[in-house]
């Protein structure tokens, strides 16, 4: 197909819909600009004992380029307004390009683009082209595909902000481990916690995972609160990475919650608490590090993702409060929680977001014909199937879960499921 064959009307859409057919001069302009910044580059020192980040900045020779990716296009394009109206034509498009918000715009080639409107330059010569108004335009791209590169950004502060989160967690564990009244209860309690980890994992046979739990399994907790309470939030983080989907991550980190959490009608002690905590937290902890990790296909598998996450820490606070509540009416017995893990989740959740564009939609399709799997595919993922078309059938029959002589032949008026 040639250029000519493929080439689209400019048309431009205002924030609040209408719609503009533009004639143009045929010529549109854009550039690109790379983004970054430039700064001195600062290094942190956790002290132990302190769960506050303190800051200590090095004056360095050589700044520090931090590249945040390319910006959205610059777009520059000259339109007429003709005929006896072509001045209330005009000021009618004025009108729309000053509305306030995002408008959408689509160029002779490529997709529609998510725009904003900058700048406008309207020139009507009364004299010598009395029926005819020249507007001058400039429009900023953005949405999905603005500083595209940067979209690891919360991601990778997230993977940073979990580690720091686990530090702490581990330096204010081994600190309450030092004042806990019962210790044989508190390390008969870890002990029993451990043994949730491994029956819940019992299927993996990662070799990481299994010498971790063994090293864990062959210290005394009472000795070495520190690095055990560490290698805790280690082994979950490997549990969680051998599943092979987001779906089966999730639902282990909502069994271990509840597997780990106290009755809040039982009568469990501020020692056995420690220990529950320290798995409770570690647990949401490590498991949004490995949802943050994890990828999608589709943009309702991300949001349910986003909501089951949610609901997990909702429902944790929601209960684990209840027991505090009970431990904390005996004054000598108070529990201070100091880490709140209800900030990662929202910084996973706001990860997980930050992906939704790039994800496939659902598409439910009624077959105006008989069909089958082969012509679904040659007609629905023209790509796949110039590549690999062994592999757009296959995809046509999975995601549909044809059977038996659907592999063959599909009525018309069959729904199937197509994702774009």
């Amino acid at each position: 197909m040639s250029y000519s064959d493929r080439q689209k009307q400019v048309i431009w859409t205002s924030p609040s819909g209408k719609k503009f057919i533009l004639d143009t001069d045929g010529k549109i302009k854009f550039s690109r600009k790379r983004k970054g910044e430039v700064k001195n580059n600062p290094t942190r020192s956790y002290g132990k004992k302190n769960n506050r980040t303190s800051y200590k900045t090095v004056n360095m020779s050589d700044d520090t380029f931090q590249d945040l990716g390319v910006s959205g296009r610059d777009f520059s394009l000259k339109i007429y307004f003709f005929g006896d109206n072509h001045d209330i034509d005009a000021n009618n498009f004025e009108a729309a390009y000053c509305e306030h918000g995002k408008s959408k715009l689509q160029l002779p080639y490529g997709n529609i683009m998510t725009v904003q409107a900058l700048d406008i330059d309207i020139e009507q010569d009364t004299v010598e082209r009395a029926s005819l108004t020249e507007v001058n335009l400039s429009f900023h791209q953005c949405g999905g595909t603005f500083y595209p590169v940067a979209k690891a950004t919360k991601s990778t502060a997230l993977k940073k902000n979990i580690s720091q989160m686990q530090e702490t967690l581990s330096e204010s564990f081994s600190d309450a481990v030092g004042t806990i009244p019962d210790a044989q209860s508190f390390a008969s309690r870890w002990s029993d916690n451990l043994d949730k980890i491994a029956n819940k994992f019992t299927d993996i046979q990662n070799s990481d995972f299994i010498g971790i739990l063994e090293d864990i399994k062959s210290q005394n907790i009472l000795n070495n609160p520190l690095v055990m309470s560490t290698q805790i939030g280690i082994l979950l983080k490997k549990g969680f990475s051998a599943y092979d989907t987001v779906t089966d991550v999730i639902s282990s980190i909502s069994d271990l919650i509840t597997d780990f959490l106290p009755s809040s009608s039982g009568n469990v002690s501020k020692s056995e608490y420690t220990a529950d905590d320290l798995f409770l937290k570690s647990t949401i902890i490590s498991g949004c590090d490995a949802v943050n990790d994890s990828s999608f296909e589709l943009r309702k598998d991300a949001i349910n993702a986003a909501e089951d996450i949610q609901d997990i820490n909702d429902n944790y606070i929601e209960q684990s409060q209840e027991v505090e509540q009970i431990i904390n009416e005996n004054l000598e017995d108070t529990v201070i929680t100091e880490i709140d893990t209800t900030e990662i989740v929202n910084q996973t959740i706001g990860s997980i977001i930050d992906k939704i564009d790039d994800l496939k939609v659902e598409k439910i399709v009624c077959l105006k014909e008989h069909s089958n799997p082969l012509m679904i595919a040659f007609e629905y993922y023209p790509d796949m199937f110039k590549s690999d078309p062994d592999a757009a059938i296959e995809y046509v029959n999975k995601t549909n879960n044809f059977e038996g002589d659907d592999f063959f032949f599909l009525k018309k008026g069959r729904k199937i499921v197509i994702y774009v």
